[in-house]
């Protein structure tokens, strides 16, 4: 739909402004997961067992966006801090960055709307995170 913003200030969940060209939701309720979610937290006090997504879950969603965030102002990869941790430890994850050349590890390439190829470059070093134009 497009508005011109004239009017009440809600338009509804998830919408990006006011005004222009918007794209709500048909059935917001169900669609957004609310019915579900509720359904699921009634049935599990219901039966004395744990919800599908517990407090521990946004636990960790809440400090995955703290590292975010924290990114976000240092422009550098922060790792994400857990002072309870409930999954496995002693195991190694191989990285998922190969080499991109001696400095960098290639985190992605994508083509331009103008058909150059972009490589975004994180260095091995500093973890500072560069692009560059092909």
């Amino acid at each position: 739909m497009f508005t011109t913003g004239k009017g009440a200030d809600y338009v509804s969940e998830k919408a990006e402004s006011n005004s222009g060209w918007l794209f709500p939701v048909g059935d917001e309720l169900n669609e957004l997961g609310y019915n579900h979610m509720f359904t699921d937290m009634f049935e599990s006090i219901e039966k004395g067992i744990s919800p599908k997504e517990t407090f521990y879950d946004g636990y960790v969603v809440n400090a995955v966006l703290d590292a975010a965030y924290k990114s976000a102002k240092t422009k550098l990869w922060e790792p994400v801090q857990l002072d309870i941790w409930r999954g496995q430890t002693g195991l190694s994850k191989p990285s998922n960055l190969v080499d991109y050349d001696e400095e960098h590890y290639l985190i992605k390439e994508e083509m331009t709307h103008y058909g150059a190829k972009k490589v975004i470059m994180k260095h091995k070093k500093t973890g500072e995170i560069s692009e560059k134009t092909l």
